[in-house]
């Protein structure tokens, strides 16, 4: 819907149609006002045929053409010989004298709306184009984003290791603490594996076989064995896991194991969890399953959830020990 604008316009007199000159209020033959209050309806949006959007020089002129089975309705550029036929509401760049003008080259055969066209011939891009800008815009930002948190969390599992911040204390835990204890983590379903040793046995006849008649043969010989033995990580038990400022502690159904952090020689780290080594322990201990937990963490005013893997616990650990 037109809107309405008032503003004052002079004309030729209303009522004897006298021409006046532009200055005057009143016409000179009858008297009549020349100024007066009228509508003004602003005028219509120019059609994108109005502007060939190829080049942006002369309008398209409609063209039909007949054949045996169709007619097609056509859109020409008498100056560029773009083409653009109708399909349905929108229509397709056919054709173009220069083959290879840019335009040419992003639009050939594409099938646009009259809006796509008309916002392409004043500088624009089609809504694919636009599409497209917003998918790599958004492909960036994620991939900032994502490079931002490795980085918080690479600031966050040193500064654990260093001890220089902490786990925020827990106020139950599962286990009775000592004195002065502080308990720093708690992680369920996490299973403890330990090497075990593995022994197989291999046997094979050794001898030639003798044929008696047809269908009918024996061997001659023996059957020597032979026994290997090497380790395998096995695992022992399903439970908890807990750090303390003094202790790692594992409670399961079968298995308890008390683990001062001052015993512990060395942490190796898995995606999964750790393997501990200690002193007065000849096998080394697996705790598997930690990144089924989570951790929550904020760093620069920046909060990240992931996964609680087997860096993120070595850490933990160490800034525990490097505090004992």
């Amino acid at each position: 819907m037109s809107k309405k604008i008032s503003r004052v316009v002079k004309m030729q007199c209303p009522h004897c149609q006298t021409e006046n000159p532009e200055e005057a209020k009143f016409c000179m033959e009858c008297g009549q006002s020349l100024e007066s209050e009228q509508e003004y309806i602003p005028p219509p949006n120019p059609a994108w045929t109005d502007l060939c959007p190829a080049c942006n020089y002369s309008p398209l002129e409609p063209k039909t053409v007949k054949g045996m089975l169709s007619t097609k309705e056509l859109l020409e550029c008498d100056y560029c010989g773009a083409v653009f036929e109708k399909k349905g509401s929108k229509y397709k760049l056919k054709d173009i004298y220069d083959k290879g003008c840019q335009f040419w080259q992003r639009y050939r055969g594409k099938i646009l709306t009259e809006e796509e066209w008309t916002r392409i011939a004043k500088g624009g891009i089609s809504n694919e184009e636009q599409r497209i800008i917003e998918e790599k815009e958004r492909k960036k930002q994620q991939l900032i984003e994502e490079q931002t948190a490795q980085n918080d969390l690479v600031t966050f599992v040193n500064q654990l290791a260093q001890g220089t911040v902490n786990l925020t204390p827990l106020s139950n835990p599962p286990i009775i603490l000592k004195k002065k204890e502080v308990a720093h983590l708690v992680l369920g379903n996490i299973s403890f594996h330990e090497p075990r040793a593995v022994r197989k046995t291999y046997g094979g006849y050794a001898g030639p076989t003798i044929r008696v008649t047809k269908g009918v043969s024996f061997r001659v010989g023996s059957v020597a064995a032979r026994s290997e033995s090497h380790e395998e990580l096995r695992k022992i038990d399903q439970g908890t896991l807990v750090l303390t400022n003094k202790r790692l502690i594992f409670t399961g159904s079968k298995r308890t194991i008390n683990i001062d952090l001052r015993k512990i020689i060395a942490i190796e780290a898995y995606k999964d969890g750790v393997a501990s080594q200690r002193e007065n322990k000849q096998k080394t201990e697996y705790f598997i399953g930690s990144n089924r937990s989570t951790l929550t963490f904020t760093t620069n005013g920046r909060r990240h959830t992931v996964p609680f893997t087997g860096p993120i616990l070595k850490a933990a650990i160490q800034g525990q020990i490097s505090q004992t």
